[in-house]
């Protein structure tokens, strides 16, 4: 009887010999030896059988290598992933609850249908119910469930991995959902923050898109005039979620600083995330600086100063338009408690002024008295900051803007002929203006320290912000005095706001603080507000000429402030900043 054997070499590995015997009664009939076998299995060898379980024991240890490193690269994939949005992260809460209903449910099934199947086969179809958990906490669902041809389900009795990796998976998304409505809220509080505090408003997309960016988040903004316009996006789920606030302009440069530096640090990460939200809050719901006395005390004082400084008054006209500039400064007090009030408050405050002005005609300048009065209402800053946002291709917030100062220009040319009117009505004497008598020009250079301050108070900025204010604007009015006098208004503006923008970019940019705020308190020094409100005047004293001409010099004089901030900040930043905020114009 022939005898015989042979090797089969499975593909995992594993070494299994076959003996066999025949009978000659089989051979004789021409069947073959290997028809109808024989076949006991039994191990060889004591070297054969120790040769099997070493390499059944490698291959155990390296399917558990690809099991764990799979599971790693699964979740690192999913964890490197884009935050998204709310509704993707409640999706994938909801896809998790799903897959670990139907794990729990095919594990019971497999219990009562199935013997448990040897380790051989555990080990070959781990890497499979590996994946298919994984898959299925990442939403993606396949009908393939193991590396078997025929698609057969196999399916281990338990899987120790998968509750641990599930319930990490949930507080994970869990936390990725209150971050991202934080990181939203911080968003939101932070642009409102920026818009009433007075930040450059042609600046406010770019420099919230940083902050956006460096919190990972999808985004969009536009600022327009009193609103501002969030979306947060969600490329996973293609929504979005728009939020509309409402926010009016404001200065106040002590807070802005400050905001600017919590923004700043967490771009830089140096504070965490909800401790910069309750800093901004809190910054926010702060009062303001100076006591109400306190403004109504700058709005006298500036006015003082304004008076022989910028229009050539005396004296005496800058002590009467202390005096009525004070009463201004108490209606804009009563304007802040009063909703109503306020709507009327510029025209108010411009009635009042001509109104004491025309009844003093005799004894004082009219002209250097009732622009100096109203030094602080003119709409030179609001025109230069629509030019700047034209300039800087934001259409609509700056046509807006632009129309908004021309109006304000009309409201105030209105209130002022609306006084003088009616004293003219009460009093029917001649109303001449005399020839004013200016102060020696040395004055001016003393003056002008004061005039900062006061703009400065305005400006609601510290005693610590005051110094480069104080020495940017020195340098502004200096510029400004002398190549007056040898250039045209509008060189001698452009060349002025180029030396300010220069000094206070190379201060930023250097020192690492807020040189914004003294360029606008510099900038103030220089707009031409009171020419629009001059052409309007002329305009309804039936001067046609002057009235044409004066509105469109003060909008070509804003325009030269706008060329030389723009090429000064361009000179010292020629490619912007990559990372922080762009606070300047």
């Amino acid at each position: 009887m022939p005898e015989g054997y042979f090797d089969i070499e499975h593909p995992s590995g594993t070494s299994v010999t076959f003996n066999f015997t025949t009978s000659a009664d089989s051979v004789s009939a021409g069947e073959s030896p290997l028809a109808s076998p024989t076949i006991e299995l039994s191990p060889q060898d004591g070297e054969r059988k120790k040769g099997a379980k070493l390499r059944r024991s490698k291959t155990l240890r390296r399917k558990r290598r690809e099991a764990k490193k799979l599971v790693k690269n699964v979740s690192d994939v999913h964890n490197s992933q884009p935050g998204g949005g709310v509704l993707s992260q409640l999706l994938k809460l909801q896809n998790m609850s799903r897959s670990r209903g139907h794990h729990h449910g095919h594990r019971e099934k497999e219990k009562d249908d199935h013997l448990k199947p040897s380790s051989r086969v555990y080990s070959s179809s781990s890497l499979a119910s590996l994946i298919q958990s994984s898959t299925s906490l990442l939403g993606i669902h396949s009908n393939r469930t193991s590396f078997s041809d025929d698609g057969t389900v196999v399916t281990p009795p338990s899987s120790p991995l998968l509750s641990p990796l599930m319930l990490e998976e949930h507080m994970n998304i869990t936390a990725n959902i209150a971050d991202i409505l934080l990181k939203q809220d911080y968003l939101i509080l932070l642009s409102e923050a920026m818009v009433i505090f007075g930040s450059p408003s042609h600046r406010l997309e770019q420099n919230m898109y940083l902050n956006s960016r460096a919190l990972k988040m999808e985004s969009s903004f536009a600022f327009l005039p009193g609103v501002a316009l969030i979306t947060f996006g969600d490329s996973t789920t293609h929504t979005s979620d728009t939020h509309i606030i409402k926010a009016d302009r404001d200065y106040d440069m002590r807070k802005l600083e400050r905001a600017y530096e919590i923004s700043r640090s967490v771009i830089h990460g140096e504070v965490d995330l909800e401790d910069a939200y309750d800093k901004l809050e809190t910054l926010i719901e702060e009062p303001s600086f100076y006591p109400w006395w306190a403004r109504i005390l700058n709005y006298a004082i500036c006015s003082f100063v304004v008076c022989p400084l910028a229009f050539n008054g005396n004296w005496i006209d800058a002590l009467v338009s202390a005096v009525i500039s004070a009463c201004i400064g108490g209606l804009s007090m009563v304007s802040t408690r009063f909703f109503n009030y306020a709507n009327v408050f510029e025209i108010s405050a411009a009635v009042v002024t001509a109104f004491v002005a025309t009844a003093f005609h005799r004894h004082i300048c009219y002209m250097p008295v009732v622009m100096s009065s109203v030094v602080l209402l003119l709409p030179g800053l609001s025109l230069t900051t629509a030019v700047i946002e034209l300039a800087a291709k934001s259409l609509i917030s700056g046509v807006v803007r632009l129309v908004y100062a021309l109006v304000m220009a009309f409201m105030l040319g209105f209130g002022l002929s609306f006084g003088s009117n009616i004293w003219k009505a009460i009093d029917s004497s001649s109303f001449e203006l005399e020839t004013c008598s200016s102060v020696n020009p040395y004055w001016y250079f003393l003056l002008c320290p004061i005039n900062a301050v006061t703009y400065s108070i305005f400006l609601n900025a510290t005693p610590r912000q005051w110094p480069f204010m104080i020495l940017l604007s020195a340098v502004g009015f200096s510029v400004s005095y002398f190549t007056s006098k040898v250039l045209d208004a509008t060189t001698s503006a452009a060349i002025s706001t180029f030396a300010i923008a220069v000094i206070g970019n190379v201060y930023s940019r250097i020192t690492h603080n807020l040189g914004y705020v003294a360029v606008l308190g510099a900038t103030i020094m220089l707009v031409p507000g009171s020419l629009g409100v001059k052409g309007v005047l002329a305009a309804l004293d039936d001067d046609s000429q002057q009235g044409t001409g004066l509105p469109f010099q003060m909008i070509v004089i804003a325009m030269s402030l706008a060329v030389g901030l723009f090429i000064g900040s361009l000179v010292v930043y020629p490619m912007g900043k990559k990372r922080t905020s762009m606070m300047m114009f």
